[in-house]
Order: C-alpha cells, then structure tokens, then sequence
C-alpha cells in the first residue's frame, strides 16, 4: 500500500514543461503583438474556439479572466511584448497550468516568432507529447491568422508594417 502511495504522490508532484513556436517571416513583431497582447480575442486567432469573452476584470489588465476555458491573465509586458496566464477552470481536464506567450523580434524588426512555453500538471487523458502537438498546431494557427491580419491591414491602409501596426494597437 505503502507504494501505491507513494507513486501517487510522485504522479501528483510532476509537471511538464514545453515549448512551442511559430515563425511570422512577414509580420513585425510591432504588428503581431497587439493581436496576443488583446487578451479576449482568442476566438480571433484560434480555431475551434467559437466565443472567448470576457469573463470578469479588465481585458488585458491581469486579473482579468476570459471565458473559452477560464483563462486569467496574470501579467502583461507590452515592452517585452510578453503575457503569462493560468488556467483556473477547464472541461479539458486541466488541473494547474500556467503559460507564456510571447513576440520575439526577427533581425532588424522583420519578421517575428511567437513562442508559448507552459509547466502544467499532466492532464489526463494526454500525454505530454500529445499536448505538446496540440500546442504546436495552435501556435501555427494563431500566426497563420495575424500573418493574414497583418497582410489584410497593410493593403487597406496602403500603410507601411510600422503604420499597420500601430492602426492595429488602436483598434484592438
């Protein structure tokens, strides 16, 4: 019995941690942020995910909490262009998680990656190596759509990426 409990103690404490990224080769990292940076706008980006709303709080403000799978932001870094959040509801079977999201800059502004790391307990029903793939085919989904948004920005201002990028900070 001694055992049993003991690795269930040990199953509880692990955690897996991964990273996934996706490159934006034509959009600068000053006109993907604003689309990671509006927090409530998963639904945008994402598919599959119909509806993400704000649940309470401020959107982009920590504290707040979107309602897809109840997300709550818990910090935000415009200058590092860098957000962290928590899951803290989920049918998905998600017990502690937390992530980043984040726009690196390409070389000289052109360009950029997102990267989503994540520590989480295992979720059942996956392996890690499943949640990762998951992941990943999220992240090259969210930059497929801002490289779409991006280009779609650009033709209908006539605008440089500089000009696009701040259109898009206003308006997000």
């Amino acid at each position: 019995m001694e055992k049993a409990e003991e690795a269930a103690a040990a199953a509880a404490q692990e955690q897996w941690q991964g990273v996934v990224e996706a490159n934006l080769p034509s959009t600068p990292a000053s006109a993907a942020w604003p689309h990671i940076a509006s927090f409530c706008a998963l639904h945008r980006y994402l598919p599959g995910i119909d509806v993400c709303e704000l649940a309470a709080g401020e959107d982009g403000r920590p504290g707040c909490v979107r309602s897809w799978a109840r997300e709550k932001l818990l910090e935000i870094d415009d200058g590092a262009r860098r957000l962290g959040y928590a899951v803290v509801g989920s049918s998905m079977g998600f017990g502690s998680y937390v992530a980043t999201m984040s726009v690196v800059a390409g070389d000289a502004d052109e360009g950029c990656r997102l990267v989503w790391a994540f520590e989480c307990q295992p979720v059942q029903g996956w392996s890690r190596d499943g949640l990762l793939a998951y992941l990943d085919g999220g992240v090259r989904a969210i930059a497929a759509r801002i490289e779409e948004a991006a280009r779609a920005a650009y033709a209908a201002a006539n605008a440089t990426p500089e000009e696009a990028a701040a259109s898009v900070a206003a308006n997000a």
